[in-house]
């Protein structure tokens, strides 16, 4: 399990959100806070792991080993495109210094003629010459600024040359480094492939074992009754621990907020499920696997995790006692104690739609209370 802990040392961002101004003491007391509240998080969570089935362990394994490589994928492709735009400008910079290095030797094959022909045997002719000796004086000064300049153009000659093979040897180094990165890539895609196959396995042997023992519908209350208990807990955890005020109340935006993901609604709020026995708390939304999972509304995300029926779950707090809540997610892009903007993205999707299809789980909560989400997203 990704331990909720291991992003303690990242909650120090959100002493830097604008217009906080706070000392020293009350930003560690704060962090102090936030600290024990996740550890507090953390420790339930540990508890409700704990009760797992064979079957709903291997499924928590195989979905966050999903996520881990879907994040390590993620972080190589930028380090392939970080690199590829290295090799392109550091190929212009050698088109560059190459068209100055042709336009150097040029003008330095003239000046090797031109001091060909009036080399020191010209000069001392016109020495010996009895010439004007004013004329004779102007020639040697004109040879000489002749060679100084001869010297200056051989020189840049030489260090364009030198900067040359350096662009050149940067070039080289850095296309073995992005074939390694994309050979890494083709790797790791296998691994998540194998990994979704595991996950799918896993699946269907859970769904196995719970037709095998005619218990759907027990489980399905269980797992709503302990996605209630976490939001108890981290409402009880976090209660004063840290303040709003930077962040604009959701209210505010109440009928206007963007949809957590791109897709098409197929089970509004209040439906029913579970033979009709139980009630959905949120809505479930169509969406293609990978699809960016954003943040309808700033806050801090106080938890990441896996929880059993919710999948890979993110949730935010925006204060207030309002928290949004994004189920059945394929890979997770923030942490808990992570400060998040409207339009960032909390994840990417995964199966969180009806019967294990592709799509997003979500609600939204106040006070632990079910809201309905058409009364505040746009467009519903």
């Amino acid at each position: 399990m990704r331990k909720l802990w291991a992003s303690i040392p990242l909650l120090c961002s959100f002493v830097a959100l604008p217009g906080m101004a706070q000392d020293d003491a009350q930003t560690r007391a704060e962090l102090e806070a936030v600290n024990e509240a996740i550890a507090s998080i953390e420790s339930w969570l540990d508890r409700a792991n704990a009760s797992h089935s064979d079957a709903q362990e291997t499924l928590r394994e195989a979905e966050l080993a999903v996520s881990e490589l879907q994040g390590e994928i993620a972080a190589n492709r930028q380090r392939i495109q970080l690199s590829r735009e290295e090799q392109e400008w550091l190929e212009s910079q050698r088109q560059t210094i190459d068209a100055d290095r042709q336009a150097q030797a040029e003008v330095l094959a003239n000046i090797l003629r031109a001091a060909y022909q009036t080399g020191e045997h010209n000069r001392l002719r016109l020495l010996l010459s009895g010439e004007d000796t004013s004329k004779a004086a102007r020639m040697l000064r004109y040879a000489s600024d002749l060679s100084r300049y001869q010297l200056e153009r051989i020189t840049e000659f030489q260090n364009t040359l030198e900067q040359l093979a350096e662009v050149q040897q940067q070039l080289d180094a850095n296309l073995a480094e992005l074939q390694q990165q994309e050979a890494d890539l083709t790797q790791r895609s296998a691994e998540l492939a194998a990994a979704r196959d595991e996950r799918a396995t896993a699946l269907a042997a859970l769904d196995a074992d719970i037709n095998s023992r005619n218990q759907e519908l027990e489980q399905l209350q269980f797992d709503q009754a302990e996605l209630q208990a976490l939001l108890d807990e981290i409402a009880r955890a976090m209660q004063g621990v840290r303040s709003f005020a930077d962040v604009p109340a959701i209210t505010g935006s109440r009928g206007r907020l963007s949809r957590p993901v791109d897709g098409t609604i197929t089970a509004q709020f209040g439906s029913e499920y579970g033979g009709g026995s139980l009630r959905r708390q949120g809505i479930i939304i169509r969406a293609a696997e990978g699809s960016p999972v954003q943040a309808i509304h700033p806050g801090q995300v106080v938890f990441a995790d896996w929880l059993r029926g919710a999948g890979l779950l993110v949730i935010v707090d925006h204060g207030n006692g309002y928290m949004t809540l994004y189920g059945g997610n394929e890979a997770l892009s923030k942490r808990a104690g992570d400060w998040v903007d409207t339009g960032d993205v909390l994840a990417t999707s995964g199966l969180g739609g009806e019967n294990g299809s592709a799509g997003l789980y979500f609600e939204i909560r106040r006070n632990g209370t079910a809201l309905n989400p058409a009364e505040w997203l746009a467009g519903f």
